[in-house]
This record gives C-alpha cells, sequence and structure tokens, in this order.
C-alpha cells in the first residue's frame, strides 16, 4: 500500500485539504505548525513513490510535445 503512487497521491491530497481547511476553521495553531512541518515530508514521499512506483506511459518526446495532450512533436516541426 505505501509503494502505491495512487495511495500517496490521494494521502497527501487529503492532507492537504485538512490542513487547509483546518488552518481556516480554527484548528489549534500547534497543529497546524505540525501538519505545516511534516507537509513537506510528506510531498517528497509523494514525489519518490511517483518516481519509484509509478507506470511510464510509452510516449517519448520525439513522438508527442506533451504526454498528456495528442499535440505529436512532427506537427511542430512544420
Amino acid at each position: 500500500m505505501l509503494k502505491s503512487p495512487r495511495f500517496a497521491l490521494w494521502f497527501v491530497s487529503l492532507f492537504l485539504l485538512v490542513y487547509t481547511v483546518g488552518a481556516s476553521a480554527g484548528m489549534p495553531s500547534g497543529i497546524v505548525t505540525f501538519m505545516f512541518l511534516l507537509s513537506p515530508m510528506l510531498v517528497l514521499w509523494l514525489v519518490y513513490s511517483v518516481l519509484r512506483y509509478g507506470e511510464p506511459s510509452g510516449r517519448t518526446f520525439d513522438e508527442y510535445f506533451y504526454d498528456d495532450a495528442d499535440i505529436r512533436a512532427d506537427k511542430l516541426r512544420e
């Protein structure tokens, strides 16, 4: 479960949501400070799990200009 990039993405996103809502809703400052200090480690864990255990898309930069869009690189060179 900890090796899943999807779990890391959902956990860190939920943590960010709880931190944001809690900080604006009057959560005690000690908890907000602890969550703030913990957040860089969670982001590093998210990046590590995506880079280590994520699946490559199979597209290359030579074929497609950007991975999320169907913009072919040869169309840009014309």
